[in-house]
């Protein structure tokens, strides 16, 4: 009889210590990470945008540039000089190209207890899957109702793109302690 005493309250101790546990309130943070769990963001699709770049060269710059254009035929005194002021200008610019992409993203969530926004991690790779650069984008889900989703557009800036590259778009769960000042959830439930 006594063994079947000590058989039960060996069973029990683990149930009380479960339910001790799960009656400890979670931290702001904790409470973050768990809503976090809840959303999903999806990549649609990209768009690389190249738009030219006009550099301004510095005096220096466009004379070595003047001197190093090849002149196809000789002039005469005035006209050198005034040929000399085209090169000097035209060396004055130089055109880049400057490189942005447009991502499209689906964002949805399950959430009994939705966040006020969330920050999504937006990851370039190069054609091997090796990754180039990581974006941080702060959304605003105010808006955002269970169940539903929203899609929008989002401009990177100044990308190092190159064919072959991609981009991936992802809610990151668990975010490490370590990493929560990075999110700016995490530093908008500390303030609370």
């Amino acid at each position: 009889m006594k063994s079947k005493r000590i058989f039960r309250l060996a069973l029990l101790l683990p149930l009380a210590a479960l339910v001790v546990t799960a009656c400890v309130p979670k931290s702001p943070e904790e409470r973050v990470a768990e809503r976090r769990s809840y959303y999903r963001a999806r990549l649609l699709g990209f768009i690389v945008e190249a738009d030219p770049v006009i550099a301004e060269l510095s005096e220096e710059s466009a004379e070595e540039a003047a001197e190093e254009a090849p002149s196809e035929e000789p002039m005469d005194g005035a006209a050198a000089d005034a040929g000399e002021g085209e090169a000097t200008e035209t060396a004055a610019a130089t055109v880049s190209i400057r490189q942005n992409v447009r991502v499209d993203i689906l964002l949805q969530h399950d959430s009994p207890d939705r966040l006020a926004g969330i920050t999504l991690d937006i990851e370039m790779v190069d054609s091997n899957k090796v990754q180039k650069n990581v974006w941080k984008l702060w959304v605003d889900t105010t808006a955002l109702t269970k169940g539903t989703g929203t899609q929008f557009g989002h401009l990177l800036e100044d990308v190092d793109y190159v064919e072959g590259d991609g981009f991936n778009v992802e809610v990151r769960s668990p975010v490490p302690p370590e990493e929560w000042g990075e999110y700016r959830e995490f530093a908008d439930a500390a303030g609370d």
